[in-house]
Order: C-alpha cells, then structure tokens, then sequence
C-alpha cells in the first residue's frame, strides 16, 4: 500500500511539472518579448520622450514574465517625469542584465555604460546596436558612453 501510494504521488508530481513547465520554445519567445519591450523604452528615453516611454513600460508590464521588473516598469508607466523615469530604467537595466547574464540570450545585446549618468555616479543600459544613443541623457549628450560588454549571439 505504501509503495502504491509513493508511486501514484511521484507520477502526479511529475505530471504538473510537465505540465506547468514551458517548452523550450515559449521561453524563448517570452524571452524575445522581454528584450524588445526593453529595447523600447529604451529608444524611448533617448529620444527624452516620456509619454513614448510610459507606452512603451505599459506594453512591456503586459509581456512581462518576471516580477522583478516589475516595480521599475510600474514606475517608469505611471509617471510623466522623464528624469524619473530614467531613474528607474537604471534599475530596470541591472535587472534585465543580470536575468539575461543567468540565462543567456539569442538576441545579441550590448552592455553600455555611461559614467557621466546620475551626477557622475555612472549607469549602463543593454542596446541592441554598438552605436551607444545614451537614455540617460538623450540628445543632450546622445553618444556619451562607451560599449563595456556583448551578451548573447
């Protein structure tokens, strides 16, 4: 009775495994919409367009599978204030770069870095071009920065 019992709880547990695990595939996919909602709020804030990038944290907050991000995507869609919302792209950024670090990525990303950012105290972004179009800045000091890192590819 005991081993029955054993056997019918470890084929139930592996059957919501394999159910409620993602295919390789879907996480890709999420993994793609990620990086694309991220990448437009990032073009975004370097065209210092704050209700473009409300937009974009809104439509990326809909796609988004880590809650994590959350927070930060929830700041940068309710707000109007485009040095806040740069503030919590900062964040953002180190947690998109650490996810995709973990995991890897098929997109092919750069880590670029700013050192002028938030008062000298520097901050780095993911592009998905070498060219560096500051979001921090925007047009005030558009290529200001340097590429530090390439993830993924």
């Amino acid at each position: 009775m005991r081993i029955k019992y054993l056997l019918t709880v470890t084929v139930f547990t592996l059957l919501i495994a394999a159910c409620g695990s993602k295919s390789e595939k879907e996480q890709v996919s999420d993994q793609k919409n990620l990086v694309d909602s991220y990448l437009a709020v990032k073009d975004a804030l370097v065209a210092t367009n704050a209700s473009k990038a409300k937009a974009a944290a809104t439509k990326f907050l809909e796609v988004n599978t880590n809650d994590q991000l959350t927070p930060d995507l929830q700041m940068i869609a309710s707000n109007d204030d485009v040095a806040a919302q740069r503030k919590a792209f900062e964040g953002l950024s180190m947690k998109m770069y650490d996810m995709l670090r973990r995991r890897g990525s098929d997109t092919v990303l750069y880590k670029q870095y700013c050192p002028m950012a938030f008062n000298n105290k520097g901050a780095f972004w993911l592009a998905a071009e070498m060219e560096v179009n500051n979001p921090y800045f925007g047009d005030v000091m558009l290529h200001c920065g340097s590429v530090q890192e390439k993830i993924g590819g």
